[in-house]
C-alpha cells in the first residue's frame, strides 16, 4: 500500500468500502476498520451483501474519510475464524471508537462467540 494512503487511512476512522453486483452496480458502505501489517481488516456480519459480493468477486475499493475521498482499488478476501484478527479488531475498535464501542462492542464480540461475524 502507498504511504500517502496508509497517512489517510492514519488521520480517518472510517472509511466507504464499494462493492459491485454481479449486473456490475457498485453499493458503498461507510465501515469502522484497523490496519495490520498493510492491510485493512473489518468486521461484518455474514448474510450482508457486502460479504456476498466480496465472496462472490473479491472486487472492492476504499474510499478514505468520505465517499469521494482518496481512492483505493482493493482485493477483497473473507477471513474467516482467525482468532488473531478476531482480538487485534477488538483491541483497536475499543480504542479507536470508544464511545460507540459501549454501544456496539458488546454485540460485535457475542456475534464473534456465536460465529456470526467474519
Amino acid at each position: 500500500m502507498p504511504s500517502d494512503a496508509f497517512d489517510a487511512l492514519r488521520r480517518t476512522k472510517t472509511v466507504y468500502l464499494t462493492t459491485w453486483s454481479a449486473s456490475g452496480k457498485p453499493g458503498t458502505v461507510p465501515i469502522w476498520f484497523f490496519e495490520h501489517r498493510g492491510r485493512i481488516y473489518f468486521c461484518s456480519q455474514r448474510d450482508t451483501l457486502k460479504v456476498r459480493r466480496i465472496r462472490r468477486s473479491g472486487r472492492a475499493a476504499l474510499n478514505v474519510g468520505r465517499r469521494t475521498g482518496p481512492q483505493l482499488t482493493c482485493i477483497a478476501r473473507i477471513v474467516d475464524n482467525d482468532p488473531e484478527v478476531q482480538q487485534l479488531l477488538l483491541q483497536t475498535y475499543r480504542r479507536r471508537y470508544r464511545f460507540r464501542w459501549l454501544f456496539l462492542g458488546p454485540r460485535i464480540q457475542r456475534a464473534f462467540e456465536r460465529d456470526e461475524e467474519v
